[in-house]
C-alpha cells in the first residue's frame, strides 16, 4: 500500500473513498466494499482529525488500511489554502487531477469546499461534469443508533469494549514497540511487556482487560494493566503493560499489537505486592475463562494479519 501525505500522486482511473477514517469502523468500511465491486484500484482520502484524541495513530490507521485493501491512503493535511478551495476546485485537483478517479464514495453527511459549502448533490453535479460516477451510500446503525466514531469514542472511554468493537470490526487495538521496564513481573512470575501510549491515542479507563496480543507473526492470550501502577514506588507515567500467558521468550524493541477483548476490573493500589500477585492471579483466571468462551466469537479476518 502506497501512503502520500501529500498531492503528489498521480493515480489511474481509481475508485475513491473519501473521510476522516477515524478507526475505520464499520461504517467506513461499507465505502470500501463498494470501492472494491468498482474493481480498480481503491484511493482512501483521509483529512487530519480535529478532535484532541483519535481511535488510531497515523501508524495504527495505516496498517488498518493495509489489512482491509486500500492500494493507496492519501492523508491530506488540512492547510488554509486547501480549505479555502470550492467545491469545484477540490473535486478537479484532488479527485480529477490528483487522483484520476473514475468513481467517488462517500457517506451521506459529506461536505467539502471552503465553508462545507458542497453537499452530495454538489458532487454528484460535478461527477457529470467532470466524468466521474459518484455513490452515496447511507448511515449505517448498529443499536439503534448511528455508527460513528464519536459514538467508539465514547463508549471505549467508558469501558465499553464489546459494544466498541461490535462497531469497529475489528476489536480495539494498540500498537507499540516494547520497552525495558522495572521487570518487577518476573520476580511475581508473571513477566510483562511494557507499551507507553501515544498522548493523543483514545485510551479506554485504567483497569485490567483481557488481551489478545499479535507478536512477530503469532497470536496469545493473556492480560493487561493499563493505567500509572500504583502499587509501584516512582511509577505515574501512563503505561500499558501485558503478561501473555503462552510466551517465553524476550520481547524487548519488538513489536506487538494488543486487542482488547474485555474490561475485568479497575486499577487499583494494593497494601503489598503479595496482595498484587493474589489478585493478578485471580484475574488470570477470569481472563482465561472469558477469552475461552469468546473464542468461538472470533473469525481469524477479525485481526490484523
Amino acid at each position: 500500500m502506497k501512503i502520500i501525505r501529500n498531492l503528489e500522486f498521480q493515480g489511474k482511473q481509481t475508485a475513491v473513498c473519501i473521510g476522516k477514517f477515524d478507526g475505520i469502523h464499520k461504517g467506513h468500511r461499507l465505502l470500501i466494499e463498494q470501492a472494491k465491486k468498482e474493481n480498480k484500484p481503491i484511493v482512501m482520502i483521509s483529512f487530519s482529525v480535529d478532535e484532541a484524541k483519535v481511535l488510531y495513530t497515523p501508524y495504527e490507521k495505516e496498517k488498518l488500511a493495509e489489512y482491509l485493501g486500500i492500494d493507496c491512503l492519501l492523508e491530506i493535511p488540512l492547510t488554509k489554502e486547501f480549505c479555502s478551495q470550492t467545491p469545484e476546485e477540490f473535486a478537479k485537483k484532488l479527485l480529477c487531477d490528483t487522483c484520476d478517479a473514475a468513481s467517488v464514495i462517500v457517506g451521506s453527511d459529506f461536505r467539502f469546499g471552503a465553508g462545507r459549502s458542497g453537499d452530495t448533490n454538489t458532487l454528484q453535479q460535478l461527477g457529470e461534469k467532470l466524468g466521474f460516477s459518484v455513490t452515496v451510500l447511507s448511515k449505517l446503525e448498529l443499536g439503534g443508533e448511528v455508527v460513528s466514531s464519536t459514538r467508539i469514542r465514547s463508549l471505549i472511554g467508558t469501558g465499553k469494549m464489546e459494544l466498541a468493537n461490535e462497531l469497529l470490526g475489528t476489536p480495539y487495538f494498540l500498537t507499540g514497540v516494547v520497552q525495558k521496564g522495572n521487570q518487577l513481573g518476573r520476580t511475581m512470575e508473571t513477566p510483562t511487556a511494557n507499551i507507553y501510549p501515544d498522548a493523543y491515542k483514545v485510551l479506554p479507563p485504567y483497569g485490567v482487560y483481557a488481551v489478545i496480543v499479535d507478536v512477530e507473526g503469532k497470536r496469545y492470550k493473556g492480560i493487561c494493566n493499563l493505567g500509572v501502577k500504583p502499587t509501584i514506588p516512582g511509577e505515574n507515567e501512563v503505561g500499558f503493560e501485558v503478561w501473555l500467558f503462552d510466551f517465553s521468550g524476550d520481547l524487548y524493541d519488538k513489536e506487538l499489537t494488543a486487542y482488547f477483548v474485555s474490561f475485568l476490573r479497575e486499577e487499583r493500589k494494593f497494601a503489598s505486592l503479595t496482595q498484587l500477585k493474589e489478585q493478578i492471579t485471580r484475574d488470570t483466571v477470569l481472563a482465561k475463562q472469558i477469552l475461552s468462551q469468546k473464542e468461538s466469537e472470533w473469525h481469524p479476518e477479525s485481526f490484523l494479519h
